[in-house]
């Protein structure tokens, strides 16, 4: 039955690219749904001009101008806006064996609502809530964290322990040296400095967006200042990082800049110092090998003690 099963055949085709053209026009991850002013994307070792509609992927990078704003989509219906002069990456592993986390904060203003569990981290806390929406700014090793619905509970990973437990309405404050301090209600000045597009909850678009085949503008490749705030922080965040970029060490620029900085992520040392790197290596092997040499001739000297010890106790 020749022509049956060409006919089925055709039938698969046309299923096939039914579902492929569904799979297309479906949300993905993560959609930046809304974008004012300029922002940039860093995916690998290259720049590219954030736009709307645009698919964020595991370990891209996104960073707001300066009175800029953009709000990302994720999963679940979770929308997170960021304010300006922002930097964060989608989902980084910051330990061996657990998942990854949705979202880093390294610096800047984000707003992020959902009405189930959602969670994100940054080098001084996590952060997790429950069909909450929060309101965060970070600025080094200064905070501060408005819950303004739901339930939460922040942990704190640098500096002593601690972990507080949120209702809505509440204000965590921490500056740098001092441990978060819990206030019911959020500062005047803390508020007069929240960005405007976070006063209202805008729509999400990203489903509609989805259906748009935007195509990544390119800006060129990474310079070192353009990642030099993620190349000194935390070593979980650096480590993951070195595989991504360790080939822009090629660069006589970049590597000149990373050299310069080895104190802040000594793990650049073999791409961005080559020479030293090889020449410190054969330094360590040549004191390896002195260590070794004087403990195997105190170890033939104490056995030649012990010799004519013993061959002096025998004679008559």
């Amino acid at each position: 039955m020749p022509h049956a099963t060409s006919s089925l055949g055709s039938v698969l085709l046309w299923v096939a690219g039914l579902l492929a053209s569904s799979l297309a026009c479906a949300q993905p991850a993560t959609v930046v749904g809304i974008l004012e002013g300029s922002a940039t994307l860093i995916r690998q070792t290259t720049r590219y001009a954030l736009a709307e509609g645009m698919a964020l992927h595991e370990q891209d990078i996104v960073e707001t101008a300066p009175g800029a704003f953009a709000q990302l989509e994720l999963p679940g219906g979770v929308l997170v806006g960021l304010g300006e002069s922002t930097r964060l990456m989608l989902r980084p592993r910051l330990a061996k064996g657990k998942g990854a986390t949705p979202l880093y904060l390294l610096q800047g203003w984000v707003k992020a609502s959902s009405t189930g569990g959602f969670g994100y981290a940054s080098p001084a806390f996590e952060i997790a809530t429950q069909a909450g929406t929060s309101v965060v700014r970070l600025a080094g090793a200064q905070y501060e964290v408005f819950l303004e619905s739901g339930g939460g509970k922040l942990t704190a990973r640098d500096g002593p322990p601690a972990v507080l437990q949120l209702a809505g309405g509440d204000f965590v404050q921490r500056r740098e040296g001092a441990t978060p301090a819990v206030a019911r209600r959020a500062t005047p000045e803390f508020l007069a400095r929240v960005p405007r597009q976070f006063r209202d909850r805008l729509p999400a678009r990203g489903e509609q967006l989805a259906r748009r085949n935007v195509v990544a503008k390119p800006l060129g490749e990474i310079a070192y200042n353009d990642v030099a705030p993620w190349l000194r922080t935390e070593p979980a965040m650096r480590l993951q990082l070195l595989p991504l970029w360790r080939a822009r060490a090629a660069d006589l620029a970049f590597r000149a800049g990373a050299k310069a900085d080895l104190a802040q992520h000594p793990e650049w040392e073999p791409y961005a110092d080559p020479e030293g790197y090889a020449r410190r290596l054969a330094e360590e092997a040549e004191r390896r090998r002195a260590r070794e040499a004087a403990r195997q001739a105190a170890r033939a000297a104490a056995a030649a003690s012990a010799a004519a010890a013993n061959a002096a106790g025998k004679q008559p």
